[in-house]
């Protein structure tokens, strides 16, 4: 496989992890956070009896960002084990020379505003990877799910803004041949990501959400690179 970089990735504000002799690398946990998501996603859209599962435990429990993210892991995996048997390397080298530090803003997709900023390193390329499983096919349903939900609600957001035509709209049509979709890294500052993304459409669910954490179920804040034009994290791996 190919892991390519479609727009930059973002590890941490801090760069990238580098190994003992200093060479700069994408851990597991990376890859394995972004199938988790997709896989997330997707078996609550497909399966009613987990979405009434979640449905209840999101109304009737207090809510705990660290609980409530466990407990939807743990309600998708326990029924469908599709990371059992997943090989990733523990660690992806990248290029250094394709590591840049930049500028990245963290923008309001609701307001259409910068609302604070940081540097750090970024990387756009390409690079090989072996990644192994018995539920590729799976997966790679999930991760278009995922990616294009997630795409086409970001674009919603902005219908008016010149990002939606410049970038989000040839996006949205660019997925849909990727091999398998993934949003990668750090993307976003919403504390539970896109894990929660179907509920947005359970009225009462997101009412209390709101009401209780404080917070949008969609990613609201997503980074973005004024100099490259584009949100990060739109990645593909490509089976060769």
């Amino acid at each position: 496989m190919e892991f390519i970089c479609w727009t930059p990735v973002i590890f941490s504000r801090s760069g990238f992890p580098r190994d003992e002799e200093g060479k700069p690398f994408l851990p597991k946990n990376l890859f394995i956070e972004s199938i988790t998501s997709a896989i997330i996603f997707y078996y609550i859209k497909k399966d009613r009896e987990i979405e009434n599962k979640l449905r209840n435990i999101l109304l009737k429990e207090p809510l705990n960002i660290k609980n409530l993210g466990k407990k939807i892991k743990e309600a998708v995996l326990d029924k469908y084990p599709v990371l059992d048997q997943l090989y990733i390397p523990e660690k992806t080298y990248i290029p250094q020379k394709y590591i840049k530090t930049e500028y990245v803003e963290i923008f309001d997709l609701k307001k259409w505003i910068d609302i604070k900023g940081f540097k750090t390193e970024i990387f756009k390329g390409t690079v090989p990877i072996e990644i192994k499983s018995p539920y590729i096919e799976k997966i790679k349903a999930a991760a278009h799910s995922y990616a294009e939900a997630l795409a086409k609600i970001e674009h919603s957001l902005l219908k008016g803004h010149p990002l939606s035509s410049y970038f989000y709209e040839p996006l949205i049509n660019e997925i849909k041949k990727w091999d398998i979709p993934l949003r990668t890294g750090m993307w976003t500052e919403v504390a539970f990501r896109g894990d929660l993304l179907f509920f947005w459409r359970i009225k009462e669910v997101r009412e209390k959400i709101m009401k209780e954490l404080k917070t949008d179920i969609r990613p609201r804040y997503v980074l973005y690179l004024p100099k490259e034009k584009q949100t990060t994290g739109w990645t593909e791996l490509k089976i060769k």
